[in-house]
């Protein structure tokens, strides 16, 4: 089955749209490097779009790991990460993110988040981390 998108309103902050695109979305070729630059998602400058690369995800579906990049990119929207992103906000991203999962009761996308952490920043998740963004939140 082909989709070329699919548009919701993120849970975490409901004036944010997630659009997740497939190959077959018109601009998608435009999108590819911007993905490779920033990773699975990114929010879309001056709009409140938050793009997210379908074809990473589709192979092996998980709501799980959407539900992840969602909270990861909400994450850099309230703590008004703007512009190339640092290792810092990167780590910041995913401090946020458990925070806004663990506000939904994603444990499923907190257990992702955590297997992921040491690979992702080089350190092993600690819960004390949490201080570093508790005020965004």
């Amino acid at each position: 089955m082909n989709h070329t998108q699919v548009t919701y309103s993120s849970e975490f902050l409901p004036d944010v749209q997630i659009s997740v695109v497939f190959s077959d979305y018109p601009q998608y070729s435009e999108l590819v490097p911007l993905f490779k630059e920033y990773g699975y998602g990114f929010m879309v400058p001056n709009k409140d779009i938050i793009l997210i690369d379908g074809e990473q995800i589709v192979d092996n579906f998980d709501y799980n790991v959407l539900k992840f990049i969602e909270a990861h990119e909400i994450s850099h929207v309230l703590m008004n990460h703007d512009g190339p992103r640092s290792e810092n906000d990167e780590l910041d991203a995913d401090l946020g993110a458990f925070i806004l999962l663990r506000s939904k009761d994603y444990i499923d996308s907190i257990d992702i988040l955590k297997d992921q952490f040491e690979n992702r920043h080089g350190i092993v998740f600690d819960e004390k981390l949490l201080d570093r963004v508790k005020r965004f939140f």
